[in-house]
């Protein structure tokens, strides 16, 4: 008599990429270590690319390319929440948000839930700053857009012209983080669009004082909420 075992998934965080060939070091949402002890899977979008996704020039067939990924994603591989490698997606989320259980496309969507739950009040639309990749896309403050890499390092870096330069990329980071700051002083709290930034958030907190929020902080949330702690467990084991 034969018998049939069911393994059960552990319930993962899909990272959902855009198809693109520069470094991803810790910090960088397409990075597992980034990620702590939440298990992630990254699985990559062949038909996006930047050029797409960040010129906006997406189509139906790209919003049904993601949505075959991920679903795919939660049948072999028990994914119960998704974030995206790219803020610029934001403006794909209506398109995905009810074909995809959960999926957070882009760090901007805690803009809002920033304002509207810390800084009510006249100043509430001032109160939360965005850095982001291309300044000239968002009218919010953004790294440089030079083509010479030696002005636009960041710019370089992720379109694999120079080898990745954590110290040069940390310093145009930290100049859009004090342009921000300075020119508009009544920001409270910071949102990292572009989800190559976040190797950078613990040098922004620190250069500026204040709260930052990117995709790793969008992704932790809608994991936690997908897999709550079994308490009674850990209660019975005499915790």
């Amino acid at each position: 008599m034969s018998s049939t075992s069911t393994s059960v998934k552990t319930p993962k965080l899909g990272v959902l990429q855009l198809k693109t060939n520069f470094p991803r070091p810790a910090g960088d949402v397409g990075n597992p270590a980034s990620w702590g002890d939440i298990p992630v899977v990254i699985r990559v979008v062949e038909e996006a690319t930047g050029d797409l996704v960040v010129g906006n020039k997406w189509g139906q067939e790209l919003v049904d390319a993601f949505v075959r990924e991920g679903k795919k994603l939660i049948e072999e591989e028990g994914v119960v929440a998704f974030v995206t490698t790219c803020g610029f997606l934001a403006t794909m989320h209506p398109f995905l948000v009810n074909r995809l259980p959960y999926i957070g496309t882009s760090a901007l969507l805690q803009v809002t839930w920033l304002q509207q739950t810390f800084f009510p009040g006249e100043d509430s639309k001032d109160s939360v700053g965005v850095i982001t990749f291309k300044k000239s896309a968002l009218p919010v403050h953004g790294l440089p857009e030079d083509p010479d890499p030696k002005k636009g390092v960041f710019k370089a870096v992720l379109e694999s012209r120079i080898p990745y330069d954590f110290e040069g990329m940390e310093k145009e980071v930290l100049a859009a983080a004090h342009e921000l700051t300075s020119n508009h002083p009544k920001v409270k709290a910071i949102v990292l669009e572009c989800t190559n930034i976040p190797p950078f958030s613990h040098s922004i907190h620190r250069a500026t004082g204040l709260r930052v929020y990117d995709v790793l902080t969008l992704g932790r949330w809608l994991y936690n909420g997908a897999t709550p702690t079994d308490f009674k467990a850990l209660q019975a084991k005499g915790l």
